[in-house]
């Protein structure tokens, strides 16, 4: 098990989904507890329709709480895919020589 971490593509590969992962739950904590907050009228906190003041036509806290974290992931997703991964080599392509075993092998009944 040892000689797995020190393969490159497994480790870039597990950098890559812990930083996935936060970057998840960062926006679905976020999103909760905003949305919590400001949409949801409370009997300790309640809301009047001038509390919800409209941006381009949403309420402000759907633009805040889900609007916005969506728009921020999307762009935190283009950059991580187009220039924090890493493209690893995983040595010779196969597939060629595959695909003739295979047409060789026929059917196997």
């Amino acid at each position: 098990m040892s000689h797995q971490h020190s393969d490159p593509t497994f480790r870039n590969a597990r950098k890559e989904a812990i930083g996935i992962g936060l970057i998840w739950i960062g926006s679905t904590i976020y999103c909760c507890v905003y949305c919590y907050f400001f949409g949801y009228i409370r009997p300790d906190q309640p809301r009047s329709v001038a509390e919800i003041a409209p941006i381009w036509g949403i309420p402000s806290w759907v633009f805040w709480g889900v609007l916005a974290p969506w728009i921020v992931c999307s762009v935190l997703t283009f950059w991580f895919a187009g220039f924090y991964m890493v493209d690893d080599d995983l040595g010779e392509d196969h597939a060629g020589e595959l695909e003739s075993d295979i047409r060789e092998g026929g059917s196997h009944e």
